[in-house]
């Protein structure tokens, strides 16, 4: 398969009590998908959940059916229990198939933790690093995922790159705009495409604002919409352009061209009038990893 349309999810997100609600808009959503001929959806970090050590619900078994029913491939976020480390989690990103099997999950390694998700009013468990990267072998080629502010290390996305990963998914979590992050992480996440002639793509969870709000410093000028939730960060980058984003709710599609994609890492650059390409092809092979023994020595 030489071309995928990729999906990105913005979906309200609730917390706490009624985060149980998140399943079924989750379940809504990739059903929307199949309207939407995506072959693979993302949702943003952890959703539809659960989002606590307490609040436990089943998401894999009705999300594994309705990817079969639809025949849309979905990457979706939870909260996964770690061996060895009683009554501690991961945050997850799982990817089943338009079968419904799934095919591979990542979880999340940086930072080792505990990091943001103990006692908070959204996020309620003791959290512990993994430390696997793994490729994901779609039937129509190689898919990683690095999750939220793990944006910040390209190491990350460039062993994925290394290791034949085409597309890279950025699944995000909230705050990004009340914190004031949104144009570093949109900026963050073409870097990523452009430096690993791959593709990318974020989304963020979306909430009611007076839940945001208590976030935000004076000086950030959040974005206004009609949708009543906070705004969405989605977009989708090629290594040579953006290719969609939005702030609204619903659905954010693009085509991806893996064959465009395979002749760019595959490419000499040349000097070449009209330039057959918006960015330099082939700079994966310049490496030189002799000489970047620091990375890994020094702390």
């Amino acid at each position: 398969m030489g071309r995928i349309r990729l999906g990105v999810a913005g979906v309200q997100t609730d917390f706490g009590a009624d985060e149980h609600r998140n399943l079924g808009r989750a379940i809504d959503t990739i059903h929307a998908a199949k309207g939407l001929n995506v072959d693979l959806l993302m949702f943003a970090e952890n959703f539809p959940g659960p989002f606590t050590d307490l609040n436990r619900y089943d998401v894999h078994g009705p999300i594994s059916d309705a990817a079969r029913e639809c025949g849309v491939s979905v990457a979706y976020g939870t909260s996964i229990a770690m061996p060895n480390h009683p009554d501690s989690y991961n945050i997850a990103t799982v990817v089943v198939d338009g079968d419904g099997k799934t095919r591979g999950t990542y979880l999340r390694t940086h930072p080792e933790g505990p990091y943001i998700y103990r006692d908070g009013p959204q996020w309620n468990f003791d959290y512990v690093a993994a430390d696997q990267f793994p490729i994901i072998d779609m039937d129509w080629g190689k898919l990683a995922v690095s999750i939220c502010s793990e944006v910040y290390l390209p190491e990350i996305a460039r062993m994925y790159a290394i290791k034949g990963a085409e597309v890279c998914l950025f699944p995000s979590g909230l705050l990004i705009d009340e914190l004031g992050y949104t144009d570093n992480w949109h900026t963050l996440v073409r870097a990523r495409a452009i430096e690993n002639l791959m593709y990318t793509a974020t989304t963020v969870n979306l909430m009611d604002p007076s839940v945001a709000a208590q976030f935000a410093p004076t000086e950030v000028v959040l974005p206004q919409h009609t949708s009543g939730l906070t705004a969405g960060i989605a977009l989708i980058a090629s290594p040579e352009r953006v290719l969609a984003q939005s702030r609204e709710p619903g659905i954010l599609t693009a085509e991806l061209d893996l064959d465009r994609l395979r002749w760019l890492r595959a490419t000499k650059e040349e000097l070449i009038v009209p330039a057959p390409y918006r960015t330099i092809p082939g700079h994966l092979k310049w490496r030189r990893p002799d000489l970047y023994r620091v990375i890994a020595d020094e702390v």
